[in-house]
């Protein structure tokens, strides 16, 4: 009897403790729902929270926002220089717009590497906080658009000059668009004789399309010896009024120039010129030239029958 009471006690034991462990195990997954819960309270649509920027101790942070002639943001090239005194400030810092840089507390000058480079003074920047500078569209933009005597788009150099002056802003091309600081320039195209545009006006955020049409014709300079054979041999252009050299070219080749009259040199043994021949925007004019081959003198001839016979 008494042995029954033990198995009896045991068995009531062990289904106690089981019950304990199962109810254990309910209130633990219980607790951990209700921890993940916040986790998944993301509703459709909204916008997750921007990641608060770290900047370091003692530090300030700048960043720059910079948008092109088509107002999209650009990560223009941007040098930071701390003021000093008010005639003076020193090289800090270089960084890219649109992004934050660490800086020490203080007021800066910005030196905008645009086209020309632009400087933006006393900005200021505080300790542990972000100063967002919003300099918005600073160039507009240009292109030259150009033809050459083939009807077809042309890509002559070009360089843009401070108005009035001979002082080099950029080297650019032309078909080719260009963004620039606001401003009145003047345009050199690189044709023969070069070709001038004064007093261009670039605005804020807008493109300025210079349409030049075409601006050059064809000189066809063709050179032969009197069996009808091209030769080829080098030629000095010059303009008729002036005498001033516009392009030294090689024979049997087309050379585009602009409209005008020019005298032709042909560097053949004599020389041979004509002058007054005209070139028309969009034409071919073409010159003819036979060349005479030399006739070797007697002594010339002698000696190469001495070579011969040794």
């Amino acid at each position: 009897m008494k042995i029954k009471k033990i198995i009896v006690g045991i068995v009531v034991l062990i289904v106690f403790a089981g019950l304990i462990i199962f109810v254990k195990a309910i209130a633990s997954k219980a607790r951990s729902g209700k921890a993940a819960a916040p986790a998944v309270q993301v509703k459709k649509g909204m916008k997750k929270p921007a990641a608060q920027k770290v900047i370091s101790k003692g530090k300030g942070a700048l960043t720059v926002r910079i948008v092109n002639s088509k107002n999209v943001g650009i990560p223009m090239r941007i040098k930071a220089f701390r003021v000093i005194d008010g005639r003076s400030s020193i090289y800090t810092a270089s960084f890219v717009g649109g992004r934050m840089q660490e800086v020490v507390p203080g007021t800066y000058d910005l030196e905008v590497d645009s086209v020309p480079q632009k400087i933006f003074k006393n900005i200021k920047v505080a300790e542990g906080k972000e100063t967002v500078e919003d300099l918005g569209c600073v160039m507009g933009s240009i292109t030259v658009k150009a033809l050459n005597a083939k009807k077809a788009a042309a890509y002559y150099p070009m360089r843009v000059l401070y108005s009035n002056t001979n002082d080099m802003v950029t080297a650019y091309m032309t078909n080719k668009t260009m963004e620039i600081v606001p401003g009145v320039y003047d345009i050199e195209i690189g044709t023969s004789p070069r070709l001038y545009k004064k007093n261009i006006k670039i605005v804020s955020g807008k493109e300025t399309i210079l349409n030049l049409g075409c601006v050059v014709g064809s000189l066809m300079v063709k050179t032969v010896n009197e069996n009808g054979n091209n030769v080829r041999l080098s030629v000095r252009i010059t303009r008729a009024d002036t005498n001033e050299v516009i392009s030294s070219a090689v024979s049997n080749k087309p050379v585009d120039l602009g409209k005008g009259t020019y005298n032709i040199e042909v560097l053949s043994s004599p020389r041979q010129h004509k002058k007054g021949v005209s070139v028309n925007l969009g034409e071919e004019s073409v010159v003819d030239f036979v060349i005479n081959t030399p006739v070797p003198s007697k002594k010339s001839a002698k000696s190469a029958v001495r070579i011969k016979q040794q």
